[in-house]
């Protein structure tokens, strides 16, 4: 019996509360950054709410992946932020969908050479092609991170007990 209680509870602070976080996260992101977006430009924010969301899912759910380090997380979106700013500027002279296909392939490539893999973060580029790539394009942009690094910081306090620390607990 008690160690079925402990797999629900580890599976409650490592799954559920996490999940909870997730929502939390981003629906305060999201309020926050659509006043930026009503009040100071309109972006393709809903772009940026699914790279944003995408990536809280890894931070919060896969803590342990590689993909799922701050670091990586910050380095991926700068990376894709600077490519599709660059890409705006050439679009007007290649085409559109041939400066998107060529932008995402820069991106991967430089996302894997600066060992910033943070999947996610492709989207980045393609908001900023597609959308006026201006200064409060990156206030959006870097808002949006480091509310999530902040949500991440606070709220990952309250999860992910390791078995073994809570087998210990649970003989005390």
């Amino acid at each position: 019996m008690k160690n079925a209680h402990s797999k629900r509870e580890i599976r409650i602070r490592n799954s559920i509360i996490p999940a909870i976080f997730i929502g939390i996260t981003l629906s305060i992101t999201i309020f926050l950054l659509s006043l930026i977006h009503i009040y100071i430009v309109p972006i393709a924010k809903f772009i940026v709410f699914s790279s944003f969301a995408s990536s809280s899912f890894l931070l919060f759910m896969q803590p342990h992946q590689d993909s799922s380090r701050i670091s990586k997380f910050v380095k991926s979106y700068i990376i894709s932020g600077i490519c599709g700013i660059i890409g705006f500027f050439v679009s007007v002279h290649i085409g559109l969908y041939v400066t998107l296909a060529i932008v995402e392939m820069v991106v991967a490539l430089l996302l894997v050479t600066f060992q910033a893999m943070h999947p996610p973060a492709m989207g980045i580029a393609v908001v900023f092609i597609l959308e006026r790539a201006n200064l409060f394009a990156l206030l959006f942009l870097f808002s949006g991170m480091l509310l999530i690094i902040i949500f991440d910081r606070v709220l990952n306090k309250f999860v992910y007990v390791v078995e073994d620390e809570f087998k210990k607990e649970t003989q005390k």
